[in-house]
């Protein structure tokens, strides 16, 4: 006997295909505004007179209680699963950690050196992102996907050429920044293990939580100070909070749901390409003609590891 033919295993390939196919393509968009969002963070830095642990708090700080109303809206609707949480709770709390390490080493080296120099450095996640997702994921990174970090890292390279940091200052920049990248990379590859367990919201609001907790540690036995900051430092702290947190970094995280974690950060390489223009223009950090060679080199990688559906990595349901 024959099946109808909407109920044929035929159908019901296409069927799927096509669902697979309109959550890459929403997760892409959702990537595309989490980008814009998230591109001049470093330019917020620059304007907040305070130290990078205490921005780093703020930050993480006033994002988790951004997101409070939806978790409580959500916990009301879907009860909380206190025995899974129980169990997930060190990997929580370990890439909760891991993020306080990823935003104030990350902070501290944009206030140490120069902007594109801070974000070349910083730009190798892809690599740390590539070889942890390998690790301890097995996700597999195509030839397609090498040649897209090879084209990106030799971009955000051009860039910086003649930018690197001089003296001990910036080279403690320098090294911050590379602590930043792996951290950051760490921190969306392990992440990745949590995401399809906790909705996402609960997922980044613990991560905040645990963030902003770590990182008010760190600040009390550096002696740093959490008040007493002029109006326009509180408004970058809000505004750090709000687009590149809230909205930029929100994003990004439900886009690693559906697309793998080694196109997801390799398309957080257009953040110097924008920062080192917005430096340029605000604080006279002009960019070598090497820089507009660099620039398009990043977007040809970018456009490279987001062609097609890439390698068959699993998909996350849209669950938050």
């Amino acid at each position: 006997m024959s099946l109808p033919p909407d109920e044929s295993p035929l159908h019901a390939d296409d069927s799927v295909s096509a669902a697979a196919g309109s959550v890459d393509a929403r997760a892409k968009w959702v990537l595309a505004v989490g980008l814009a969002c998230s591109s001049f963070p470093a330019i917020l830095v620059r304007y907040a007179v305070a130290p990078a642990i205490v921005i780093a708090f703020w930050r993480k700080l006033f994002a988790a209680l951004i997101l409070l109303p939806l978790v409580v809206t959500r916990l009301r609707k879907e009860p909380w699963d206190w025995a899974l949480q129980r169990k997930l709770m060190p990997y929580t709390v370990g890439t909760g950690l891991v993020l306080a390490v990823h935003f104030g080493t990350w902070i501290g080296s944009v206030q140490l050196t120069t902007v594109a120099s801070a974000l070349l450095v910083y730009s190798t996640q892809p690599v740390w992102g590539g070889l942890l997702g390998f690790i301890f994921l097995k996700e597999r990174v195509p030839k397609r996907g090498m040649a897209a970090i090879a084209l990106a890292m030799a971009g955000v390279a051009l860039i910086a050429w003649g930018d690197f940091g001089r003296g001990p200052r910036s080279l403690l920049g320098d090294g911050l920044a590379l602590a930043a990248a792996i951290a950051g990379a760490s921190y969306l590859t392990v992440g990745r293990h949590l995401r399809d367990k906790i909705p996402l919201v609960q997922y980044l609001f613990l991560l905040y939580a645990v963030a902003a907790g770590g990182l008010c540690a760190a600040a009390s036995i550096a002696g740093e100070p959490l008040r007493g900051f002029s109006a326009s430092t509180w408004l970058m702290f809000g505004l750090l909070a709000i687009f590149p947190s809230s909205l930029g970094h929100n994003l990004v995280n439900y886009a690693v749901r559906h697309i793998e974690s080694y196109r997801v950060i390799i398309s957080l390489l257009v953040e110097p390409v924008v920062s080192t223009l917005l430096a340029a223009l605000l604080f006279a950090e002009y960019p070598s003609a090497r820089f507009y060679a660099g620039a398009l080199l990043v977007f040809a990688g970018i456009l490279l590891a987001m062609r097609g559906s890439g390698p068959a990595g699993k998909r996350y349901p849209l669950n938050s």
